[in-house]
């Protein structure tokens, strides 16, 4: 073969992969899931782990790198109980105060739902908390995407977008 006829190969082999990349993106279906997570019936637990900082209130005065929140919250859609999240966060920066997106808590949980388990992970920040869906059982297994979980009055509503 021709220098020219290996490039033309070439070409058509490309042009062949980047349509099956975009009709491969471009098909995949997306499930999204939407929680509320009313604060009754939840669970906090701060872990001041050394260095130990003095209390004010009951409550650490700052937080410091290796302290962690572990919590519990139930899972409701149209108003009725589907589950339960439960979350452990370690902070992974001194803050010399209690500012929990300042401290970077990096947090892991599971969700157990109806039929199976979704695997989470996320970053505390300002605002809204985004994360990412790592894993699953049963009816989830396998499962990826993303989350989004918004504070409101009195509970947190989190829309979960799993990718197919």
């Amino acid at each position: 073969m021709k220098r020219s006829s290996y490039r033309l190969v070439l070409a058509g082999l490309l042009c062949c992969s980047a349509v099956l990349v975009f009709a491969g993106s471009a098909s995949a279906a997306t499930t999204t899931l939407t929680f509320k997570e009313p604060e009754k019936g939840s669970t906090f637990t701060f872990v001041d782990n050394a260095p130990k900082s003095a209390k004010k209130h009951g409550f650490p005065a700052s937080i410091s790198a290796g302290d962690e929140v572990i919590f519990t919250n139930p899972l409701e859609q149209e108003g009725k109980l589907v589950g339960k999240i439960r979350v452990v966060c370690t902070a992974t920066a001194n803050t010399g105060s209690t500012n929990f997106a300042a401290a970077h808590f990096v947090c892991s949980g599971i969700a157990k739902l109806p039929g199976g388990s979704l695997i989470v992970a996320a970053e505390i920040g300002e605002g809204a908390t985004e994360g990412a869906v790592t894993g699953g059982s049963g009816k989830y297994a396998g499962a990826h995407g993303s989350f989004v979980s918004k504070e409101g009055k009195g509970s947190s509503t989190t829309t979960v977008t799993l990718i197919e």
